[in-house]
């Protein structure tokens, strides 16, 4: 009876989404999701077939006319891709009457906070960011602390949901469980699953075909796996949250979207967006940036129209410091010692927002 009611209830959620895609909002986010698409696909075809570009690569940003208007394609996309989304909003949504939490408000200023001190220690001293950069260092291992902290707290998630889901669907289990794996897989790669603590050798082969030599897999292609890494961070911990706020409050309710990433994590997670020098050529990490800002100007609005003042101004300074960070960095990258140095920074961002989201899952189980 339990399992008939509930296919009744995904029948009748499938009906409504499909009547949202065929309403007029609905038509302009999949206008908006489709414009982005084909334009995206057109650049990558022409910087492949033409240009015989690799699609992932790491090089030095360029400012000619073509790179500047396919910028600026990105950029006006995005923004109306993020202002149909709001657009079409359910109403009543989270967006339009939940409020942060202080101290979630708090957690996010002291990651833009952090965020900021790292792009003013290049402006100042571009040897001493390239110095924390490399590997080793306290900024590596706090990024494989911070995942190995996100994959602990969604294994104990996960024990907790085993526990209690006697005659439940185990599909909560089985994503706590899933994300959790993923993320200690991740921690690990970080770390070259221990090599340089323990010091065991490469096998030949994977050494022969790692890029670095080293015992991990990522450095197979480095460039393809950081882009993929890079944008599926942004989609996840900044685009998601604004997806949430969206849908109907009933919805946002159901126990699956436990493992949605809230407004919170999009805070937190957001200064990933500011240290991509060497990958701004990269569609995917421009696509990710600018998503970022745009998603930011989202929650800053929707904070005005609420008349909450703090959240509004948390959010629109996070848009500012976003822009202001990665321009910055795109002006004075030819500074930076070596290419791959705001990328280590940049996965600590990653691995901070993954952190707090894991935190926030978490509190939520604990609380009920």
């Amino acid at each position: 009876m339990l399992a008939l009611l509930r296919n009744q209830a995904m029948r009748g959620q499938g009906r409504a989404a499909a009547a949202w895609v065929a309403a007029g909002p609905g038509r302009a986010v999949l206008a908006g999701a489709l414009l982005t698409l084909a334009g995206l696909s057109a650049f990558t075809l022409y910087e492949t077939a033409w240009l015989g570009l690799p699609i992932a690569r790491e090089e030095p940003a360029v400012f000619d006319l073509y790179h500047l208007v396919r910028s600026a394609f990105t950029f006006l996309a995005c923004g109306l891709l993020v202002a149909a989304l709001v657009r079409a909003r359910a109403r009543p949504c989270g967006l339009d009457r939940d409020l942060s939490r202080p101290s979630s408000l708090l957690a996010g200023a002291a990651a833009f906070g952090a965020a900021l001190a790292a792009a003013a220690l290049f402006a100042v001293d571009p040897s001493a960011f390239h110095l924390h950069a490399q590997e080793d260092r306290p900024l590596e291992w706090a990024s494989a602390g911070l995942l190995f902290l996100a994959g602990g707290l969604l294994a104990l998630d996960a024990l907790r949901r085993s526990r209690a889901g006697a005659g439940r669907s185990h599909l909560p289990f089985l994503l706590a469980a899933g994300l959790a794996l993923a993320l200690l897989v991740m921690a690990m790669e970080e770390i070259s699953w221990g090599q340089r603590l323990f010091g065991f050798a490469t096998p030949e082969r994977l050494a022969e075909a790692n890029w670095q030599g080293e015992f991990n897999f990522h450095n197979l292609q480095t460039d393809l796996s950081e882009t993929v890494y890079f944008f599926g961070a942004s989609i996840f911990l900044i685009l998601l949250p604004l997806l949430r706020d969206l849908v109907p409050p009933a919805l946002a309710r159901q126990r699956l979207f436990d493992f949605v990433p809230r407004r919170s994590v999009a805070l937190v997670g957001a200064p990933l967006a500011l240290f991509n020098y060497g990958h701004w050529n990269l569609l995917p990490v421009q696509l990710g940036t600018m998503l970022a800002l745009f998603v930011m100007l989202a929650f800053a609005a929707a904070a005005r129209r609420r008349r909450d003042r703090v959240e509004a101004a948390a959010f629109g300074l996070a848009a500012v410091a976003v822009a202001a960070g990665e321009a910055l960095f795109l002006v004075l990258g030819p500074a930076m010692t070596e290419l791959p140095d705001a990328t280590e920074y940049k996965e600590l961002f990653i691995a901070l927002g993954f952190a707090w989201y894991a935190f926030t899952v978490a509190r939520r189980r604990s609380l009920g």
